[in-house]
């Protein structure tokens, strides 16, 4: 089971060294949920007072439940469940619009500008991401449009589509989602492109064409996403990033849900860090992704969940390696003052450096001051070297021919004056050179 620390406990020596290591990461992924975004006014889903409660409230006597008007398979079965699931819609799109970005979305925009924001996936539909000032991916955007971000350079990643924009259920055309009252069109009107290949058709004298209804461009329960290649294909691309630890985790036991299965050891340093805010990550295709970015990170990663209650139990093991318990923007809080924290330490060591470094020379000049030999040293030597001449002498025999004495053998750093006037160092005696020892 992940370890658990309550955020209020602020004494904790074990937390504190978390929010270092989280801090010093050099890279990050960040997977949402609706958590960051009540304290922005918008409304979550699934807590009490939440959206499912107020339409459970409101319209018991057409949904079962209120997460039913979520449900494709449920709600455009009856005109009674579409209508009210386009009123909710259209209030819940003002809502968002109203809304301004929290302390979690400008974490994850200080997170990018810092280089370090890998990723930042999100599971909500309000696009406060885009707000905060993030590069978000929006596959509805036409590529010559300013809104077009490829998925290379996106910094955030909408996993259920965004109620910025309405799609045609019938066409799949794209329009903005207005919220004045006024606007033209907006959720459950006809749609515009479909009602005017129709008129077109009817004025050359055929047929007219079916036209489809206008829903806002979100990702409903038992529908299939329209953007699952793509999403693919970034969660692949990030996971690649991060880096393959599968094999260590299955070597070291740490993948299972067996007792006897254990994570390998975490990092002292880790230079990979995946954050999950605000999600009780009971959605599927949630629960996949942060199982996937956990388990394919190298070994210097470690997994941190921050959420308002616990959420991770066993079937967690070997995935999260910490679970914080405590509003997602007091963590947050804290590793911006970790952040503010880190410029000021590097300073004191690098004054601590520059003074270690004044001082190295003047002892590199005592070392070579005690290791330079004495006078008494010296003549010591030179007598040595003098007896040492001398039976070398000794040894060599005869004197030459011409009277001269002849020399002894040169050591082997020698200076040879050649015919040419010049000096040479050389290793050899010669037959026709004069040898000075030095």
């Amino acid at each position: 089971m992940p370890e658990t620390y309550r955020l209020c406990d602020k004494k904790n020596p074990s937390l504190s060294g978390l929010i270092k290591r989280v801090a010093a990461a050099k890279r990050v992924a960040v997977v949402t949920g609706a958590g960051i975004s009540v304290n922005c006014g918008v409304p979550d889903f699934r807590s009490s007072g939440g959206v499912f409660q107020q339409i459970q409230a409101a319209h018991g006597d057409i949904v079962a439940t209120g997460r039913d008007l979520f449900d494709a398979s449920v709600v455009f079965r009856s005109a009674a469940a579409a209508e009210v699931f386009y009123r909710w819609m259209t209030h819940l799109r003002r809502t968002c619009a109203d809304a301004q970005p929290g302390v979690v979305h400008r974490f994850i925009r200080n997170l990018a500008d810092r280089g370090v924001l890998l990723r930042s996936y999100t599971q909500n539909i309000d696009g406060l991401e885009r707000k905060a000032g993030l590069a978000v991916w929006d596959p509805y955007a036409p590529k010559s449009s300013a809104a077009h971000v490829p998925w290379q350079t996106a910094q955030s990643v909408p996993l259920h589509g965004s109620m910025e924009r309405l799609t045609c259920q019938l066409c799949s055309s794209s329009l903005h989602f207005a919220t004045h009252p006024k606007a033209d069109v907006g959720a459950g009107d006809e749609c515009p492109d479909c009602r005017m290949r129709s008129d077109a058709r009817q004025a050359d004298g055929r047929r007219s064409l079916p036209t489809g209804t206008l829903r806002p461009a979100v990702v409903l329960y038992e529908e299939p996403h329209p953007h699952c290649e793509d999403i693919a294909k970034i969660i692949a691309h990030d996971t690649r990033a991060l880096g393959s630890r599968r094999a260590a985790l299955l070597d070291s036991g740490g993948i299972g849900s067996g007792s006897s299965r254990r994570r390998a050891p975490l990092p002292r340093d880790p230079h990979n860090v995946i954050m999950v805010f605000g999600t009780t990550l009971k959605v599927p295709g949630c629960r996949q992704l942060v199982r996937q970015l956990a388990t394919a990170s190298p070994a210097s990663t470690i997994t941190v969940v921050v959420n308002n209650e616990p959420v991770c139990g066993k079937s967690w093991d070997g995935v999260v390696d910490y679970q914080v318990v405590g509003d997602v923007d007091a963590w947050c809080v804290r590793i911006q003052r970790q952040w503010s924290l880190q410029p000021k330490i590097t300073r004191w060591a690098k004054t601590l450096k520059s003074a270690a470094d004044s001082r190295l020379p003047a002892q590199k000049k005592k070392q070579q001051q005690s290791q330079r030999p004495s006078s008494a040293e010296k003549e010591n030597s030179a007598a040595s070297d003098h007896k040492c001449t001398s039976r070398k002498r000794k040894r060599s025999g005869a004197d030459h021919d011409d009277g001269g004495a002849q020399l002894a053998p040169p050591v082997r750093r020698s200076v040879r004056i050649a015919e040419r006037g010049g000096l040479d160092f050389c290793s050899q005696p010669s037959q026709h050179a004069v040898y000075i020892c030095i």
